[in-house]
């Protein structure tokens, strides 16, 4: 394999690593903030189904829309004749710029759109190599810049739905109902585990089949992803969570809103619902905006006051400044690089 994609790989890797730390505390931030489950059975649950989902759903059931999404950010003819240090370059900068900007979320213990920043350091960097006119901009506003707001206002209506339905249907059963669904949370821990682990390693994939392209000259449109790539992805995004994360599963479970055993159920069945749709249909969604916004929803179904709404607002605002900064830093990294190296 070219050193240049073994680079790249490895870039990526680091970045699945990130989003294991980042969303998937995620996907045990609220059934812990109830105590429905210990920290270590949660995490240990969710790890486990981290690694074997992406196994069995991109790898034996092909499903790699949100990789080709990732892959399209910029127009084939981009790539017609690219040298592969150009290629390198390119790659190169956008992933420094979605590591850049996550370790700057990270020391700030916000919750990052893993989504916005690696696909804004993606088109930074693009717009910085091939010129404006060779980004797909009707991919990536619809994809990408429409789905941070649209998401979030998805998920904020879905949890609120959800949140009403459910203190109907539970407002005659007696409290052994909340043992049920204290029980319950523990399939759902699976289900977002799932949704969240196919979905953030597919944008590696996404990264890796770029690189193949750009810099190995591969037929991105032919090309099947190998067993050993998924493979690898998904045991970085169990580490990830296996090794941190904590302090975003306060940041979630408890600073917006504090969710009791049903808000925390219909959360997770929300957030679920939502991030399997995206997957499924190709978009690249950063799964700790779905959760917050779920959380949201639940909020203001119980009541709005009852909302965190600065913490909230703040967490808005950095999904909002992701996908611009990444860019910047993405364009910015990719113009010094080449003046250095082209």
């Amino acid at each position: 394999m070219d050193a240049y994609i073994v680079v790249i790989f490895i870039l990526a890797l680091c970045y699945t690593f990130y989003m294991g730390f980042s969303d998937g505390a995620n996907a045990v931030a609220t059934c812990v903030a109830t105590r429905a489950i210990k920290p270590r059975y949660a995490i240990a649950i969710s790890g486990v189904v981290m690694c074997v989902a992406p196994v069995v759903i991109c790898y034996l059931f092909r499903s790699d829309s949100v990789a080709r999404t990732v892959g399209s950010l910029v127009r084939e003819e981009a790539f017609a004749g690219i040298s592969p240090e150009a290629g390198f370059i390119f790659l190169l900068s956008a992933m420094i710029a979605a590591l850049g900007w996550s370790v700057i979320c990270v020391l700030a213990s916000v919750p990052n759109s893993t989504s916005h920043t690696l696909l804004g350091g993606i088109v930074g960097a693009a717009i910085a190599m091939f010129g404006f006119g060779l980004v797909d901009w009707t991919m990536v506003g619809l994809r990408v810049i429409l789905m941070v707001f649209l998401t979030p206002a998805i998920c904020v209506l879905v949890g609120f739905l959800l949140s009403k339905l459910f203190r109907v249907i539970c407002a005659r059963m007696d409290r052994s109902v909340k043992k049920a669904f204290r029980a319950m949370q523990v399939v759902n821990v699976m289900l977002l585990s799932t949704s969240i682990s196919i979905n953030n390693v597919q944008k590696a994939m996404g990264i890796y089949l770029l690189a193949l392209i750009v810099c190995g000259g591969a037929d991105g449109a032919a090309y099947q992803f190998e067993f050993w790539t998924v493979g690898v992805l998904s045991v970085a995004i169990m580490l990830g969570l296996f090794l941190g994360g904590y302090k975003l599963i306060y940041t979630v479970g408890k600073r917006i809103y504090r969710v009791g055993t049903l808000q925390s159920y219909v959360a997770q069945l929300s957030t679920a619902a939502v991030a399997f749709t995206c997957t499924f249909t190709g978009v690249p969604v950063s799964t700790g905006q779905v959760v917050s916004s779920s959380i949201i929803g639940v909020g203001i179904a119980d009541k709005v006051s009852a909302v965190h709404w600065n913490a909230a607002g703040k967490i808005f605002t950095s999904w909002i400044l992701t996908f611009p900064a990444a860019a910047c830093i993405g364009a910015l990294v990719c113009r010094v690089l080449s003046l250095i190296a082209l």
